[in-house]
C-alpha cells in the first residue's frame, strides 16, 4: 500500500477525476478527505469507500469561500493531526466566443482553477512542512496547448502549471514535492459545460 496512514486531502472530490482518485488513494491505504460542495454526492463517494473498508470523510467546501477552506483544514487536523497530500483537483470550465464570454465568467474560472488551488496550497504548507508532503495539482492538457473559446479556461490551466512550478521551487529543499498531471479530454461531467 503506497499511501498507508497517509492523510489525502482531494478537492473536487464528488465526481470525475477527483471521486477516482479518492477512491484510488483510499485503495492505497490513505485516509482521505473527500471535498467538494455536493453533500450528496460526497458522502456516496465516502461510503463507497468505506464499503471498501477504508477510511474517508466528507467536508462541503465552496472553492469561493476562504472560511470553508479554513474549517476544512481544522476538521482534518481535528480528526488526523497531520496532512501529507494535498490533491487540488476541483476545476470548472466555461466555454465560448470571445463576444460572447462574460467577464463573471472569466473571473469565476480564474478563481476556481488558479485563486483556489493557491489558497489552498498556501493554507496547507505549514501542516506539508511538518509531514514533508506533497501538492497535486490537476492541469490540463489545455494548460500546455491553445483551443478555441478556451477563454478562462486555458489561461487559467497554464498559469496553474507556472504555479506549481513556483511552488515546486521553493519548496522542494525544505521537502515539500509538488507535481501537477495535465490530463486531456477526460468523460466526466465537466464536459457538459463545454460546448461541442
Amino acid at each position: 500500500m503506497k499511501l498507508k496512514d497517509k492523510v489525502a486531502i482531494v478537492t473536487g472530490a464528488t465526481s470525475g477525476i477527483g471521486e477516482a482518485s479518492a477512491k484510488l488513494f483510499a485503495s492505497e491505504g490513505a485516509k482521505v478527505v473527500v471535498v467538494g460542495r455536493n453533500e450528496e454526492r460526497g458522502n456516496n463517494v465516502v461510503n463507497n469507500i468505506k464499503d471498501d473498508g477504508e477510511e474517508a470523510f466528507f467536508v462541503k467546501v465552496d472553492m469561493n469561500n476562504r472560511d470553508d477552506m479554513d474549517e476544512l483544514f481544522e476538521k482534518t487536523i481535528d480528526k488526523y493531526d497531520k496532512i501529507d497530500i494535498l490533491f487540488n483537483n476541483a476545476g470548472m470550465a466555461i466555454s465560448g466566443p470571445l463576444e460572447d464570454f462574460k467577464y463573471k465568467d472569466f473571473d469565476n474560472v480564474i478563481h476556481t482553477n488558479l485563486t483556489a488551488p493557491f489558497q489552498m496550497s498556501k493554507k496547507a504548507m505549514p501542516y506539508l512542512l511538518k509531514t514533508k508532503g506533497t501538492i497535486l495539482n490537476t492541469a490540463s492538457i489545455s494548460g500546455v496547448v491553445t483551443h478555441s473559446n478556451g477563454y478562462g479556461y486555458n489561461p487559467s490551466k497554464t498559469a496553474l502549471i507556472s504555479l506549481t512550478k513556483v511552488l515546486a521551487n521553493d519548496h522542494a529543499a525544505q521537502g515539500v514535492r509538488v507535481n501537477a498531471v495535465a490530463p486531456g479530454m477526460t468523460k466526466t461531467p465537466i464536459l457538459e459545460s463545454v460546448n461541442d
